[in-house]
């Protein structure tokens, strides 16, 4: 075999395995969740090369959170670390103590940081008639934070009273977020109502463009995501004395998303 005729058979299967390259790549953009490679999915066609009707279909439920969240913990400062310590010590016992007392399981209760940092103080001074700023070390900061699951909201607001009282000036709280406690039982009613959607989408856009709607070629199922509402007042610093403090859960939304490929008939 001369020179010219290897060259020849190497570019046609450097080109052969190109295509295959490029054919694999498109396939598997058709299951991407990106709106760029749905667009180009719906250019395409259904994963079959024939035209299609791509439609997302959607669902929702408003529910009564039954757990929240708390993020909190202490922050003490002293001019030693182990005068820090003893303090964020004392303050977290505290609040553990009144979290027991309430109801709160030991397995509902989480360490998320425990930090021991130095604190300085910026000064002047006088050397030789220039004047220069130099770091001072003035004492130490310990905070030790905790995220806190609380499955009965009754009193909800009593309980981040007594944990305020507890931890003194020391406490902080950083969030709360209301939640399900047991998402699992509501994701069929939002699947059917996501797939049905889903059909009365594809169905009114066939309608509307004047062809006959086929079978379900793919169905894409995403997981669902809960929108937590917060509430806010509880992360103001309390001016005075109040009686309890007011918690609104609210409510949140279990939410589906299902994309779905339907054949158009000829």
């Amino acid at each position: 075999m001369n020179v010219s005729k290897f060259i020849i058979l190497f570019t046609l299967i450097l080109s052969s395995l190109i295509a295959i390259s490029c054919d694999s790549a498109s396939d598997k953009g058709v299951y991407d969740k990106t709106p760029k490679m749905r667009a180009a999915f719906a250019e395409k066609g259904s994963v079959y090369g024939k035209g299609g009707i791509i439609v997302t279909g959607t669902s929702s439920i408003e529910l009564e959170p039954d757990m929240a969240t708390l993020s909190l913990g202490i922050e003490s400062s002293a001019s030693t670390v182990s005068e820090a310590r003893d303090n964020a010590s004392s303050s977290i016992n505290e609040i553990l103590n009144v979290m027991k007392n309430v109801g709160i399981d030991d397995e509902d209760i989480q360490t998320t940081a425990f930090n021991i940092y130095p604190q300085y103080e910026y000064i002047e001074v006088n050397e030789n008639g220039r004047v220069r700023g130099v770091q001072e070390l003035t004492g130490f900061t310990v905070s030790n934070m905790l995220l806190v699951t609380v499955k009965n909201l009754d009193g909800i607001g009593e309980i981040i009273d007594k944990i305020t009282d507890a931890g003194g000036n020391d406490v902080r709280f950083n969030s709360i977020n209301f939640g399900i406690q047991d998402p699992v039982p509501y994701q069929s009613e939002l699947r059917k109502l996501a797939v049905e959607d889903g059909v009365t989408k594809a169905s009114q856009l066939a309608e509307y463009s004047g062809v006959k709607l086929g079978a379900i070629t793919m169905i894409a199922d995403y997981s669902s995501q809960p929108t937590i509402a917060k509430d806010q007042a509880v992360f103001a610093e309390r001016a005075m004395a109040i009686p309890s403090t007011s918690i609104n859960p609210g409510s949140l939304s279990l939410s589906m998303r299902i994309d779905m490929v339907f054949e158009i008939k000829n």
